[in-house]
């Protein structure tokens, strides 16, 4: 990694990983066990993001389809769900503040790091609202073949 903030989110990638999934298990409604199945693919799809946030590439991308694939299925507001790239924001922060100061990020730095996590969100958000989209189609096609199917049953 070239960028500062980068190779910071690199060395600290586990530390930032399980308080990314900590603050991201509370955004569920009830409590949602660390070891669900759910649970298990939000932590491997923010391990990625974490893996691949400083350039665009392929499974960054596959990553935020994965993200956004658990997070369109769950009852909350799309403005909830992106509140994710908030919190990684924070903790970045918090971990650059909590350090040395010879690790902490100038404030250059922390202009890229957002800039850099504006574009993960916008990125994050387009693919969210496509598996909500590939939701309501799948819905209206069901809804559909019932109707579909009570006209027969009237019919006959």
């Amino acid at each position: 990694m070239t960028i500062e903030w980068g190779r910071a989110v690199q060395e600290n990638k586990k530390e930032i990983l399980d308080a990314w999934m900590e603050r991201s298990l509370h955004l569920f409604s009830g409590k949602m066990a660390a070891v669900s199945p759910v649970a298990e693919a939000l932590c491997q799809a923010l391990g990625m993001v974490l893996d691949h946030c400083e350039k665009n590439s392929e499974p960054l991308t596959d990553a935020l389809v994965q993200l956004s694939r658990i997070l369109a299925v769950q009852d909350m507001p799309p403005s909830r769900t992106m509140s994710l790239f908030f919190e990684l924001k924070n903790i970045i922060l918090e971990l650059s503040l909590k350090g040395r100061p010879k690790q902490s990020l100038k404030q250059f730095e922390l202009d890229a790091l957002q800039s850099r996590l504006e574009e993960l969100t916008l990125h994050a958000f387009d693919s969210y609202m496509m598996q909500r989209e590939k939701i309501c189609q799948l819905k209206l096609d069901e809804n559909k073949r019932m109707l579909f199917m009570q006209l027969r049953r009237a019919e006959a």
